[in-house]
C-alpha cells in the first residue's frame, strides 16, 4: 500500500526508490512495538513527516558534498531516506541509544545499503567532520540548547541541515558562526522549517533552488532512473 501511494506522488520516487523505502517502513513497524521509534505509523503520516521531509533535505545537498553525518540519527530520519535516495552518498548515522543503533544496522543491511555507516555514539563526541560534509539534524532532545555544539561539529563541513520550529531559527541568528544561513519552510507544512547552513564560501544563489524538487534534484533522480 505504501509503495503505491509514493509512486503516486508526482515526479517523487522511481519504482526502486518507492520499494525500498516501503521495506524500510515495514521494518520501521515491525521494530516499533519495542523501541518506540515513532508515533506515526499509519502510511499517509509516516510518508508526509518521516518520507518527505527527508526528501525534501535530499533536494537541498550541495553538490560538493560527498557524505552526510545524521545526527541522533533515531529510527533513521533523515539519514535513511537519504541514504536510499544518493547511492553515491556516504551516510553515517551517529545515534548514542544501542537499540536504536542495533535497529539501523539491521535496516541498512536488510536494505543493502551499502553507502550506510552505524555509529553508535552521542555526536557531542565526535570532534569534527570533513569539508565535504552536510550534517544533518531533525529529533535530538533539548535541540535549541544543543544548535551551538552541532556548529562546532560543523565548523568544517559545507552545510548543515537543522529541522525545527520559527523559535529554532530565531534561536540560530543569534550564534557566532561563518556560514550563510537561510531558512525554508517544509512543504505541506506552515510552521516547520529546515534552517540551512551553508559555507560563505559557496554561492547558495547560483547553486540550488530552494524548492521541494529543486532542479538539480531533478537532474539526479533522472540520472538515477537511467541506471
Amino acid at each position: 500500500m505504501i509503495k503505491d501511494l509514493l509512486l503516486n506522488i508526482p515526479e517523487s520516487f522511481t519504482g526502486a526508490e518507492a520499494y525500498l523505502l516501503s521495506k524500510y517502513y515495514e521494518l520501521v513497524l515491525k521494530w516499533n512495538k519495542r523501541l518506540h521509534l515513532t508515533t506515526l505509523t499509519q502510511p499517509q503520516d509516516f510518508i508526509e513527516r518521516h518520507i518527505l521531509e527527508s526528501a525534501f533535505s535530499e533536494s537541498l545537498i550541495l553538490p560538493s558534498v560527498n557524505q552526510v553525518w545524521d545526527l541522533g540519527s533515531g529510527l533513521g530520519v533523515p539519514g535513511m531516506v537519504i541514504a536510499i535516495l544518493r547511492s553515491d552518498l556516504v551516510v553515517r548515522m551517529v545515534e548514542a541509544s544501542r537499540n536504536k543503533v542495533i535497529f539501523l544496522k539491521e535496516a541498512a543491511s536488510h536494505l543493502n545499503l551499502k553507502n550506510v555507516e552505524v555509529i553508535e555514539s552521542r555526536f557531542e563526541a565526535i570532534e569534527g567532520v570533513p569539508e565535504e560534509s552536510c550534517l544533518t539534524v531533525r529529533a535530538i532532545e533539548k535541540m535549541e540548547k544543543m544548535i551551538p555544539e552541532i556548529l562546532r561539529l560543523g565548523a568544517e563541513a559545507s552545510q548543515i541541515l537543522i529541522f525545527g520550529a520559527k523559535g529554532l531559527e530565531e534561536k540560530s541568528r543569534t550564534l557566532p558562526h561563518d556560514k550563510k544561513m537561510e531558512s525554508l519552510l517544509i512543504p505541506g507544512s506552515n510552521q516547520r522549517y529546515v534552517m540551512n547552513f551553508i559555507r560563505s564560501t559557496w554561492n547558495a544563489e547560483s547553486g540550488r533552488v530552494g524548492e521541494w524538487e529543486s532542479g538539480r534534484a531533478r537532474e539526479r533522480r533522472s540520472e538515477r532512473q537511467r541506471k
